[in-house]
């Protein structure tokens, strides 16, 4: 006979799972849905919220309270009433409150509901007489003359911004475009990677870079030998990472198709609206595609889906719960535009195939112009020069929508573009004096939006090792020293499949 013990331990353990309650409080953005949601007789229920004041009124018997936490669409808030004057409350206090949803009295559209107050408790005062937002949040007597001054505000003290209805709306956007970004990486197999941000390599090679040194190597005294920049580094430079592209091509040759989402740095020093030096950038690269004019195709139809799926989100285009209406009120704030999903629908051509030129195409096309409307550029290009912004805003704007413009000349690209086995013969009309010339490109694209520009970029990588070394060479590398061997010899030596990415 087995014993007790020997019979439970053959016996298989069956183990109820118990389902975990919601423990957060709702937020406004779920409390006015499901209150916009309900049938009058079923709105008068209790319910609790935590907000601050975005503004309030006084009357004699009662007051009026204009919530926000961040969660509702636009400047949106929620009405609620306090019956008599509401001691100790003023504008940016932190409240927790309790009461019942009922239907709304105001004369704005978005006061469809209302919270009248059985109480409320403030966690967190706010002093009237010195916060700087006091009389702007939410204010909607001039909406573009508020936005201004809360700009100004956010912009000399950063740590107000978050409470701008302008920034929420912001990063509320931002945030659905990241989530339908992951959404279609995932559904199209894409490992999410998170690549290092101090680097030994500089991907663009144009050294536009920040040195990253320790304070034990600086002194201020004296400047600094270079062995002492590399000293904390094992001998080596470091460096904030421009690109996490050799870094992803790395891990493509392992995992077929990669990506990330990663903090970017340029020491350009230009101070305009076209050069940050920090951002997020979004990169990607994948393997087996097929060489030459199919295996760019892929890169760009992947950047073209994903963009569109990613402005569907910010549409709110792929949700018909308050997500999505929360998502046009956000726009509508952002765009100054009462439909804002037609705006971005024009500029986006969601409904359409995006443009695809040549480099060459784009060349003639701008010459053509300038020559029947002399003035129209303040510099015209010749077949090799890089195109400016000026003629990137008018390609699109031609194209009504965004274009890619591919295969560039080789001078204009990194070494790690695949080079074209196709050449282009040169006319007079591309290059002057130059007819007949036979010119290099590489297999890449330039990704334009109207009243934009660039927005991204990409192109097959060069596997062959030999051209790889002579691109490197043409532009002042040496394939036989420096940190970058393990890219362009074990790479493509062992089982360095063809492969592309980008934007």
């Amino acid at each position: 006979m087995l014993s007790r013990w020997a019979a439970l331990r053959r016996a298989p353990r069956v183990c109820a799972v118990r389902a975990m309650h919601h423990t957060l409080r709702p937020t406004l953005s779920k409390l006015v849905h499901d209150a916009e949601a309900a049938a009058d007789a079923s709105l008068d229920r209790p319910v609790e919220a935590d907000a601050w004041v975005a503004s309030m009124r006084r009357q004699k018997t009662r007051t009026f309270l204009e919530l926000t936490d961040g969660t509702l669409g636009g400047g949106a808030t929620l009405q609620a009433m306090i019956t008599g004057d509401a001691p100790g409350i003023t504008p940016g206090a932190a409240l927790h409150l309790a009461g019942r949803m009922r239907a709304g009295r105001g004369k704005k559209q978005s006061q469809q509901v209302e919270m009248h107050v059985d109480d409320v408790q403030v966690l967190a005062d706010s002093e009237l007489a010195t916060y700087p937002l006091a009389h702007l949040m939410h204010r909607a007597d001039d909406r573009d003359a508020i936005h201004e001054q809360a700009a100004d505000i956010a912009r000399r003290e950063s740590h107000w911004k978050a409470r701008t209805a302008h920034y929420g709306a912001l990063s509320r956007t931002r945030a659905r475009m990241e989530r339908a970004m992951d959404a279609w990486f995932a559904r199209e197999d894409f490992t999410k990677m998170y690549p290092p941000i101090i680097t030994a390599s500089d991907c663009e090679g144009g050294g536009e870079i920040f040195r990253v040194v320790a304070d034990a190597d600086v002194d201020a005294a004296r400047p600094t030998p270079p062995e002492n920049l590399t000293a904390f580094w094992s001998g080596q430079g470091a460096y904030l990472s421009v690109s996490t592209q050799l870094h992803l091509e790395a891990f493509a040759l392992g995992l077929s198709r990669v990506y990330a989402l990663c903090p970017t740095f340029r020491a350009e020093g230009s101070a305009t609206n076209r050069h940050l030096a920090e951002f997020w950038m979004c990169e990607a690269e994948l393997c087996w595609l097929p060489r030459g004019p199919e295996g760019l195709e892929a890169v760009m139809a992947c950047l073209e889906d994903m963009l569109k799926e990613m402005v569907g989100a910010a549409l709110g285009l792929e949700s018909s719960d308050r997500h999505g209406a929360r998502a046009q009120q956000d726009l509508q704030l952002l765009l100054r535009a009462d439909d804002p999903a037609q705006v971005l629908r024009t500029q986006a051509g969601l409904a359409q195939r995006w443009p695809r030129i040549s480099y060459t195409e784009a060349i003639a096309r701008i010459r053509a112009h300038a020559d029947a409307h002399p003035g129209a550029f303040t510099e015209t290009p010749v077949w090799g020069d890089s195109l400016r912004s000026e003629h990137e805003r008018w390609l699109a704007t031609e194209a009504r929508a965004p274009v890619f413009v591919t295969d560039y000349p080789t001078s204009e690209k990194p070494f790690y573009m695949r080079e074209n086995d196709e050449r282009v013969r040169l006319t007079d009309a591309l290059a002057p004096g130059r007819a007949g010339e036979e010119a290099v490109t590489v297999a890449c694209f330039d990704l334009l939006v109207p009243q934009m520009g660039e927005l991204a970029g990409g192109s097959l990588r060069e596997e062959r090792e030999s051209v790889l070394h002579e691109r490197m060479r043409a532009q002042g590398m040496d394939p036989d020293a420096g940190p970058l061997q393990w890219y362009h010899q074990d790479l493509r030596r062992y089982g360095g499949a063809p492969h592309g990415g980008g934007f």
